[in-house]
């Protein structure tokens, strides 16, 4: 009994510092791993509110465009491009934003309101 144990130690020391490794290696890739899931949501979510926004502003551009032009065409954006087709009373944009694409819907009643709404703002509105 040189060292004050009443039994002789069995690879503790060694078995204790790889438990303590691999518990702090499986918080590491843990914290690494939130950190990682918060960061593409928060990427992916400001690209799609980049997209809507393009979608707006291609909306108000949209009503601006003589009638031949407003069947199929493409408008380029600082950030990315806005290709348009208006296929059976509907407007199908697809946003290409970043290498990633996103689709949208304009219905008919949608696109009456707001070309109502824009027809309303240019009396207003003097250049």
């Amino acid at each position: 009994m040189g060292n004050g144990w009443k039994t002789k130690p069995k690879a503790g020391i060694l078995l204790s510092t790889l438990l303590l490794f691999a518990l702090i290696s499986l918080l590491s890739y843990s914290t690494l791993t939130r950190h990682f899931i918060t960061a593409t949501a928060a990427l992916k979510t400001e690209r799609l509110y980049r997209a809507k926004t393009m979608r707006e502003l291609f909306l108000v551009y949209y009503f601006t465009l003589p009638d031949a032009a407003k069947e199929k065409g493409q408008v380029d954006f600082s950030q990315g491009n806005c290709k348009f087709e208006k296929v059976s009373e509907q407007l199908i944009l697809t946003i290409e934003l970043e290498k990633q694409n996103f689709h949208f819907t304009v219905s008919k009643t949608e696109l009456t309101k707001l070309s109502q709404r824009f027809k309303d703002n240019k009396k207003s509105v003097s250049y």
